[in-house]
């Protein structure tokens, strides 16, 4: 037995250890969710485990059409994208960062908030381009709760309405915030992340051995979401993930992003008009 067997059969008895009547397959459509699918409908034959899927209005057509033709529910944020950035402001920098911005755009001058945005600890503070901008009041009004409505609302309402539990793809490969929160693959209030420890390389073994559909924009991006989102970058001086995302955009997609990212645009240096040019030039839009 191989190491992509022996962490399916990790993955079984993991599984074995849920009440599947209990729990649905939260479903976006992209690498981690669909290989779950994959194992449930296909590897373990898993009968009782319904699949839904979440539309943010912002995926590559690819991965919207896979989530429509796979999902046995679809679920919408019940505010439409722009609704949430008149509200709330516009993702920018990071999830962290955002959070502390808004505060402080909202009035906050509490310690917590005042050492993060003056960066006293070296580690967790603000990038210096953000402080410098926010303090000389030159940010628009930034948050990063486009993902907590257009992502994790929709979760939390199929939840309380079904009653039944989360099972979630999310990798500790993925991030050092995530590698920190999922430290076992149930939490706390029984969310269901089987796959918490799957590491990058194992991942594409299985995906390999087992010939799992892989749609094609994975052959130009590691992972997918919503398209042309700020937190796409690298880190905060390298917009260039953004930069090929707005590129692989079909036309529709790619006005939408740009109308909706455009003052987080601006901020972080992304050349909307080079990118337009060099989309009439390339033509290499497949989202």
């Amino acid at each position: 037995m191989d190491d992509v067997d022996r962490y399916l059969c990790k993955l079984s008895d993991r599984f074995s250890r849920i009440d599947p009547k209990q729990y649905y397959l939260a479903y976006s459509g992209g690498k981690d969710s669909h290989l779950l699918f994959w194992f449930i409908k296909k590897y373990a034959k898993i009968p009782d485990i319904k699949v839904m899927g979440v539309i943010t209005r912002l995926e590559p057509k690819e991965i919207a059409d896979r989530i429509n033709k796979n999902s046995d529910y679809v679920m919408m944020s019940q505010l439409e994208p722009h609704e949430i950035k008149e509200l709330y402001g516009s993702p920018c920098f990071s999830k962290i960062q955002d959070e502390f911005i808004k505060r402080y755009q909202a009035g906050s001058r509490s310690d917590n908030t005042l050492k993060f945005i003056m960066g006293y600890n070296p580690i967790f503070r603000l990038s210096d381009k953000a402080r410098d901008l926010l303090l000389a009041d030159k940010l628009p009004k930034i948050s990063s709760n486009c993902c907590k409505y257009l992502k994790k609302e929709p979760v939390k309402r199929f939840n309380k309405e079904t009653g039944l539990k989360a099972i979630i793809g999310v990798r500790g490969d993925e991030g050092k915030t995530r590698k920190a929160k999922y430290t076992s693959y149930i939490s706390k209030d029984k969310t269901f992340t089987p796959i918490y420890d799957l590491s990058d390389e194992l991942e594409k073994k299985i995906y390999k051995k087992y010939g799992i559909e892989l749609p094609k924009i994975y052959n130009y991006v590691q992972r997918t979401g919503c398209l042309g989102c700020p937190y796409a970058k690298r880190n905060v001086n390298d917009v260039r993930n953004i930069e090929k995302e707005l590129m692989l955009a079909e036309e529709q997609l790619f006005n939408f992003a740009c109308d909706y990212f455009e003052e987080s645009y601006k901020v972080l240096g992304v050349d909307v008009a080079s990118i337009k040019e060099r989309r009439k030039t390339d033509g290499k839009a497949i989202a």
